[in-house]
């Protein structure tokens, strides 16, 4: 599993700005002696200080595409993808939070995103 945190704004599949935001995609990963090998689960949190119009399912294909030979050596090793948006101003209880989304949540003042890749689960769960 790697989990980590980018600070700023997550930029859209089709943004101008995309290479740049997958440049600190990449610069935030922390270094690891291996890629990943899927099956892989990945989630993506983006959590927000002022009101965005960016759509989540446009935010998860820069990431997903910036961790390829970083995190994984193919994106087509993801199969399960969970990301959502997050309201800093009015945000819903975060229970459960891990050590890295923590700090983020306590030290970050302004937009960021939290990104986590591991083993995927091997049952299919409908809660």
């Amino acid at each position: 599993m790697i989990e980590f945190v980018v600070v700023g704004t997550p930029r859209a599949h089709r943004a101008n700005s995309r290479p740049l935001w997958q440049a600190k995609v990449q610069a935030a990963v922390p270094e690891q002696d291996q890629l990943l090998d899927g099956p892989l689960c990945l989630r993506i949190d983006f959590f927000f200080s002022e009101a965005t119009d960016l759509d989540t399912d446009n935010i998860i294909k820069p990431i997903q595409d910036a961790l390829e030979d970083l995190v994984y050596e193919d994106d087509k090793t993801i199969v399960d993808v969970c990301a959502r948006k997050v309201d800093r101003v009015n945000p819903p209880p975060v229970i459960g939070a891990p050590v890295t989304l923590a700090r983020a949540l306590s030290s970050t003042t302004g937009d960021f995103v939290y990104v986590r890749v591991a083993e995927a689960r091997p049952e299919v769960t409908f809660s």
